[in-house]
């Protein structure tokens, strides 16, 4: 696939399953600055004024869950009145499997695939989802710093962009779905997205409109989030990642701590691929690791670049074989993962799940940092 038109959307932190992402790594960001060693599995299903979420964990949770996810949803912008109040059902349980013992062992428990991607530009991602996730941001930004504060919370971006011989020359579409409490001209809404939206996205990304580009702005009135439409905590995985560039297990990685193969694994993946990028060995670089429960190393590891590389792909994953530890339990240490939550004021993977697991701008994830440059090169 060298020439085609790719597309990719990100939706911002209102969406109801990106509150669902969110309310999950807070129970996860809650359990591991406490200090606790052991696992914890948290999912959420949202719906208009009820919440269902569902814990596992190695030792009782001492977090009040209920306020937890009240907290996240206000924080989201539905704290109005009488319609986003929140009532919360609550499942917690222990689970024998995820006791501190049991995770030392440092063995997955479950069996996955995981892909990660980088290539030379901007953030080392492809153009179509970085471009999305910036319309979001952006939207997101405009409404919580009053700027347009009759924006609200729920809404969404997508975009297309055009690629010859696997560069991406030109954006070719964009629809912006959002909702406003009063009703904007049509002319007013669109001039305001181009000038303080679309322009500044395409220009951070150092891309162009096409000259013929086709624009959909989707405006409707309240109500949105919940009260509409439900979430589901791991609905959003092609955000969380690549967007539609890049091919992904589909397993969720918001609510699961750092013994969990099927989220480590995303991270390990793509800071092998971007070492590649960085230690100039590519132009661009999927790295595939398939691990199976009771082995702690991956039992495969597989490296396209495109006929990009500097050197044969095969060539490049024995480097990556010979060089890089792979084991589940030193990829948590590498990246401190058990850690970071406590480190960083009792606040990480939540932030993590409200616009993209990889290849942020706005936060330091240690996976994407070209750290294994000088290791390979």
């Amino acid at each position: 696939m060298r020439n085609f038109v790719m597309t990719s959307d990100a939706v911002t932190m209102g969406h109801p399953d990106k509150l669902c992402d969110q309310i999950s790594d807070a129970v996860v960001d809650a359990w591991l600055t406490e200090g606790n060693r052991g696992g914890v599995n948290a999912e959420c299903a949202i719906a208009s004024g009820v919440a269902f979420l569902a814990v596992r964990s190695g030792a009782p949770v001492s977090a009040d869950l209920a306020a937890l996810v009240r907290r996240v949803v206000a924080a989201a912008g539905y704290n109005g009145g009488d319609k986003d109040r929140m009532s919360v059902i609550l499942d917690v349980a222990q689970d024998a499997a995820l006791t501190p013992e049991q995770v030392a062992k440092g063995l997955p428990r479950h069996m996955v695939t995981a892909i990660g991607y980088a290539c030379e530009g901007p953030g080392a991602m492809p153009a179509p989802v970085m471009l999305a996730r910036r319309m979001a941001r952006l939207m997101w930004a405009a409404r919580v710093d009053g700027r347009r504060g009759w924006l609200l919370p729920d809404a969404k971006a997508q975009v297309a962009v055009r690629f010859e011989d696997r560069h991406a020359m030109e954006v070719t579409a964009v629809t912006l779905a959002l909702a406003t409490e009063t009703k904007i001209p049509e002319a007013s809404l669109e001039s305001l997205l181009r000038e303080e939206v679309i322009g500044p996205t395409l220009e951070a990304q150092g891309l162009e409109a096409a000259p013929d580009l086709w624009l959909s702005v989707q405006d409707g009135l309240g109500p949105v989030g919940p009260a509409v439409h439900t979430g589901l905590t791991g609905r959003k995985t092609g955000q969380d990642g690549y967007g539609s560039f890049v091919r992904h297990s589909g397993s969720a990685l918001s609510g699961k701590d750092p013994s969990r193969i099927d989220r480590v694994a995303d991270y390990a993946a793509r800071h092998a691929a971007r070492g590649v990028i960085a230690a100039g060995l590519a132009r661009e670089c999927e790295v595939q690791l398939t691990w199976v429960p009771g082995d702690a190393s991956p039992v495969s590891i597989e490296v396209d670049t495109w006929q990009s590389g500097r050197m044969p792909d095969v060539d490049i994953k024995r480097l990556l074989q010979d060089r890089v530890d792979f084991r589940l339990a030193a990829i948590a240490e590498r990246f401190g993962l058990w850690s970071l939550p406590g480190d960083r004021g009792g606040r990480f993977y939540q932030d993590l799940a409200s616009c993209g697991q990889i290849g942020r701008d706005d936060m330091e994830l240690p996976w994407d940092a070209p750290s294994l440059a000088n290791d390979l090169a």
